[in-house]
C-alpha cells in the first residue's frame, strides 16, 4: 500500500495531480501557484495564464459576451449535478 502524498500547504491529500507531488514541492497544483506564483489578492485573478481565477474570469466574459448570464449558467449547472 503507497504512503498518501499530504499537501504541506493544506494538509490534505494530494490525489489529482499526486504524479507531480515533488514538482509542485509537495503540494497541490493549486496551493502551489497561491505560494509562489500568484500576485496579490489570492481570491482574484492574477497575470498568469495558468491561474484558475483567470481562466474563470475569461470564460465569464465569453459568456457575457455570447449573451448568457454567468450567474444564470452556473445556476442551471448546479441543479442539473445535484437534482438529477
Amino acid at each position: 500500500m503507497s504512503q498518501s502524498k499530504i499537501c504541506k500547504r493544506c494538509n490534505l491529500p494530494v490525489i489529482e495531480n499526486a504524479d507531480q507531488y515533488e514538482v509542485f514541492e509537495n503540494m497541490h497544483w493549486l496551493c502551489f501557484h497561491l505560494e509562489f506564483e500568484h500576485e496579490g489578492d489570492p481570491d482574484a485573478a492574477c497575470g498568469d495564464p495558468s491561474c484558475p481565477w483567470w481562466h474563470i474570469a475569461a470564460l465569464k466574459g465569453k459568456l457575457v459576451e455570447l449573451g448568457f448570464d454567468p450567474q444564470q449558467v452556473l445556476l442551471e449547472a448546479t441543479k442539473e449535478k445535484w437534482n438529477r
